[in-house]
């Protein structure tokens, strides 16, 4: 088994451990590095890179780290759903190869249910308690109070103690090992991961060749014209620049949106 360095501190592991076992690796979680360090869920740490410049960062620090060829780093972010509705997990897994000089970062998203009341009396437990999903842990702000990790039971009593002295804000802690729904998406994203390592460039033979890249011009079914519906995505190789397209099965758009048969 190819022993692979995982960065995290939230127990995250088991999340990777299936989709991975496939290509033949084993994934062994690294500590020594405060991951919070690159910024925390909870605010008390401001992040100051993208995701997936964070994600990276901590790919590369778990092969250094370890002293392994092969390094995974982690990243999530919560962001408004389409058009402004729920909200959208997404989950970054890049992984690294230092002695073959790849990168290649995986995606997964789906929308959430993350919640946050603005509290002023008990009373107002009554009806948010029961609706928090299994497994699901909380957190509870008061100015620079905090406490995370908290069971519902936990969490009323902490809220019953702190409203003494003021409003608090009760949270889902949304860190991966207190959060059932992300760790769903982590395994997506596992799973996206172990597609795009198997996918190789037909000219250089490094992985991560995926198609991503919307093609605009599906040409419209009645009078031909192009429209902004995708045809297809392409796959670009960042290390070798070769492309190449995947059009799809659907050679034409739906006239309803054709900007000449429907303006």
């Amino acid at each position: 088994m190819q022993q692979v360095a995982f960065l995290t501190q939230h127990g995250k592991v088991p999340l990777l451990t299936e989709a991975l076992a496939a290509l033949g690796w084993q994934i062994q979680a690294v500590s020594g590095f405060d991951t919070d360090l690159l910024g925390s869920f909870a605010g008390e740490r401001p992040r100051f890179m993208t995701a997936a410049e964070c994600a990276l960062r901590k790919a590369t620090l778990a092969a250094e780290l370890s002293g392994s060829a092969i390094g995974i780093g982690s990243e999530g972010s919560f962001n408004a759903g389409p058009y402004g509705l729920g909200t959208l997990n997404q989950e970054l897994l890049c992984c690294v190869n230092i002695d073959e000089g790849w990168a290649v970062t995986a995606v997964a998203q789906q929308l959430c249910s993350a919640r946050s009341w603005q509290l002023t009396e008990a009373a107002m437990l009554q009806t948010i308690l029961p609706t928090i999903p299994d497994g699901q842990l909380l957190l509870v702000k008061q100015g620079a109070r905090l406490e995370k990790a908290l069971t519902p039971a936990q969490a009323l009593l902490c809220c019953e103690q702190w409203l003494a002295e003021g409003a608090v804000t009760l949270e889902y802690d949304l860190r991966a090992h207190c959060s059932p729904e992300r760790q769903q998406v982590i395994r997506l994203a596992a799973d996206n991961l172990r597609q795009r390592l198997q996918q190789l460039c037909p000219r250089c033979h490094k992985p991560g060749f995926w198609p991503e890249l919307p093609l605009a011009g599906l040409p419209c079914a009645d009078c031909g014209l192009p429209t902004s519906q995708p045809r297809g995505l392409r796959a670009c190789c960042r290390y070798c620049d070769y492309q190449q397209d995947f059009l799809h099965s659907s050679g034409f758009a739906d006239p309803a949106n054709c900007p000449q048969c429907n303006p």
